[in-house]
C-alpha cells in the first residue's frame, strides 16, 4: 500500500492526456463557480420594507440615519420605499421613531419648538393652523387602509356682531390603498375626530373625500333626510338579522347545519310622538287661598259718637290636575313576519340491489314543536297581528363532505420554497456533471508506455506482452497501430497495483532488450530512419 495517496493522485494526473486534464480542471472550475454563487445567494440578505410612501424630505432623513448606522438598503418605488435586511427590521423601525422620523411630510407641533420671538400674530395664527393640520393628519394616517391624508381647516375671521360670526370648517383628503374600501363607520369616525379636535367645528361642516373625486361624508341640511333614512333602514335590518339569528341556530341544532331558513321582516315605527295629559278631579277641593277684607266707619264728627265696622272674608278653591308629558320613542316593531323553509329527512334504503338516499316530509308532529320553538324565540305576538309560517320542502343540498379544506398556498411563502428549490437544482446539477464526467473519464484510456504505433506493443489488458519472439526481423513484426492503454477504469484501485505492474513491464522490456540485443537495435533503428522520413 502506498503511504502517501497525495503523490499517487498527482501520479495519476500526470499520466493524463492534456484532454483529460482540461476537462477535470474545466469541472473543477465550474463546481466552484456553482457553490459560490450559491453560498453568495443563500447568504444575501432578505430586504423587507422599513416605510412606504416616503414624502422626499423623510426618505432624505431615513437614508441618512442608516448611512450612519453602516446598515445596508435597497430603494424601490422611485424613492418612496426603503428596505433594510429583515433580521434589523424592528430594531431599525423603533431607532427611526425614537427620532421621530419620519414625519409622513406634515409638520406638527414641532414647529412651535424654534423660537417665536418678533413674530407677527399673522404668522403665528397660521403655524398654529400648520400644526393643527398637520397632527390630524398624522393621527388619520394611523387607520389601516390609508396611504396619506391632506387636511385643511378655515378659520373665519371673528366678528363684533354674534349674528354675523361664521363657524369653521374643514376638508380631508384621504389616499386609500389599492382594494381598500372605507365604510361609513370610518368615515364617520374620521369626520367626528376632526370635529372634536378644532374648536367650534360642528360634523356637518367636515367634508371627506378621497383622490378620486368621491364624497365619503358629508352631512348637512340638504341630505339630512336621506341620511335619516339610511339610519332607519340600518335599524331595521339589525332587528331582522337578530331574530332570523335567533331562529336559525335552534333550527340548526336541531335539524343539522344547512336542513333550514329563516327569513324576517320587521315593520319597524320610526314616529316620535309628545303627548302632554291633564286630568281633573271634581270631587277634591283645595283651598289654594284666602282673603280677608275689613272696614270700620267712625261717624261724620267729633261730636258723633257712632261706629261702623264690616268684616268680608274670600277663599279661593281649586280642583287638583294632573299634568302628564309622554314621549313615545322611535324603533318599535309594529308588525314581525317570519317565514321559516325546513328540509326533507334523508333516509336510505335498498332499491335492486343498491343503496340509495331518498328524501321523506318530516312528521306533522315535529313540525309543528318547532313552530311553537321560534315563534316563542322571536317573539310572535297575536295582538301585533304577526304572522309565522314554516313549510316542508326538499332542498337542492350539496354534500358538505364532498368539499376539501383548501390546502396552504404555494405562494403564502415563495421565498422559502424558492431558495430551496435553487439549492435543490444546484445540487442535482453538480451530481449530473460529475456523473458525466466519471463515465466519459471510465471510457478512456491512460497511455503509460508505447514504442510508436508500430512494432512494439504492450497489452496490459491480459498482462501478457506482444513482443516479437526471439530472432524476428523488424519485417517480420507486423506493425499494430495499437497502443499500450491502462483504462482509468475504477479509481478505487490499489494505487500500488498499477505501479507493480509498470514496474513488471519495464522488467521485461529489459529482458528483451538483454535477450535480444540485435533485434531491438534494428528496430530502434527502424524508428529513428522514420522519424527522419
Amino acid at each position: 500500500m502506498n503511504d502517501k495517496p497525495l503523490n499517487a493522485i498527482m501520479g495519476i494526473f500526470t499520466k493524463l492526456t492534456l484532454q483529460q486534464k482540461f476537462v477535470l480542471g474545466g469541472a473543477a472550475v465550474v463546481s466552484i463557480l456553482m457553490l459560490t454563487s450559491l453560498v453568495f445567494f443563500l447568504n444575501e440578505p432578505t430586504y423587507a420594507p422599513l416605510f412606504s410612501n416616503l414624502a422626499q424630505e423623510d426618505a432624505a432623513k431615513v437614508l441618512e440615519n442608516l448611512n450612519s448606522q453602516k446598515i445596508p438598503y435597497q430603494i424601490d418605488d422611485n424613492g418612496q420605499t426603503i428596505k433594510v435586511p429583515k433580521e434589523k427590521l424592528y430594531e431599525t423601525r423603533m431607532n427611526l421613531a425614537a427620532k421621530g422620523i419620519p414625519t409622513s411630510g406634515n409638520i406638527g407641533y414641532e414647529v412651535f419648538d424654534n423660537s417665536t420671538m418678533g413674530m407677527s400674530e399673522f404668522m403665528q395664527k397660521l403655524n398654529y393652523k400648520r400644526a393643527l393640520e398637520g397632527e390630524l393628519s398624522r393621527t388619520i394616517m394611523k387607520q389601516d387602509g390609508i396611504e396619506g391624508v391632506r387636511v385643511h381647516i378655515v378659520f373665519p375671521q371673528k366678528t363684533v356682531f354674534k349674528d354675523e360670526e361664521k363657524l369653521p370648517t374643514a376638508s380631508v383628503v384621504l389616499k386609500l390603498k389599492g382594494g381598500f374600501t372605507l365604510t361609513k363607520t370610518n368615515a364617520s369616525a374620521i369626520v367626528n375626530l376632526v370635529s372634536s379636535a378644532v374648536e367650534g367645528l360642528q360634523p356637518g361642516k367636515v367634508t371627506l373625500i378621497d383622490t378620486r373625486g368621491r364624497i365619503l361624508s358629508k352631512d348637512n341640511e340638504e341630505n339630512s333626510i336621506a341620511a335619516s333614512s339610511a339610519k332607519q333602514y340600518e335599524i331595521k335590518q339589525s332587528i331582522e338579522n337578530y331574530l332570523a339569528e335567533k331562529a336559525q341556530t335552534i333550527l340548526d341544532n336541531v335539524l343539522g347545519y344547512g336542513n333550514s331558513m329563516v327569513q324576517v321582516n320587521a315593520d319597524i315605527n320610526f314616529d316620535r310622538v309628545e303627548k302632554t295629559m291633564e286630568s281633573y278631579d271634581p270631587e277634591s277641593q283645595v283651598a289654594i287661598s284666602e282673603q280677608t277684607v275689613k272696614t270700620e266707619n267712625t261717624g261724620r264728627n267729633y261730636s258723633d259718637s257712632t261706629a261702623q265696622s264690616s268684616e268680608n272674608s274670600t277663599t279661593n278653591y281649586e280642583i287638583s290636575k294632573t299634568i302628564q308629558r309622554v314621549i313615545e320613542g322611535s324603533g318599535n316593531i309594529k308588525r314581525l313576519s317570519v317565514a321559516a323553509v325546513i328540509n326533507d329527512v334523508a333516509k336510505e334504503v335498498v332499491k335492486d340491489d343498491q343503496t340509495v338516499t331518498v328524501y321523506e316530509p318530516r312528521a306533522q308532529e315535529q313540525i309543528d314543536k318547532l313552530e311553537e320553538i321560534i315563534r316563542n324565540a322571536v317573539g310572535i305576538m297575536d295582538e301585533r297581528d304577526d304572522q309565522f309560517s314554516i313549510v316542508n320542502l326538499s332542498f337542492e343540498t350539496k354534500q358538505f363532505e364532498d368539499i376539501k379544506p383548501q390546502s396552504a398556498s404555494f405562494l403564502d411563502d415563495s421565498e422559502k420554497w424558492l431558495n430551496m428549490i435553487l439549492v435543490i437544482i444546484a445540487i442535482a446539477a453538480s451530481i449530473l456533471i460529475l456523473k458525466g464526467l466519471m463515465g466519459k473519464l471510465k471510457n478512456e484510456k491512460i497511455v503509460i508506455g508505447t514504442f510508436n504505433h508500430q512494432e512494439l506493443a504492450f497489452d496490459t489488458y491480459g498482462g501478457q506482452d506482444s513482443l516479437p519472439s526471439g530472432g524476428s526481423s523488424p519485417a517480420q513484426i507486423a506493425p499494430k497501430k495499437k497502443k499500450a492503454f491502462l483504462p482509468l477504469g475504477d479509481i478505487e484501485d490499489e494505487i500500488s497495483d498499477e505501479a507493480i505492474r509498470k514496474k513488471n513491464q519495464q522488467e521485461k522490456i529489459t529482458n528483451y532488450v538483454s535477450k535480444n540485443p540485435m533485434d531491438a537495435a534494428k528496430l530502434i533503428n527502424a524508428w529513428l530512419h522514420e522519424d527522419e522520413s
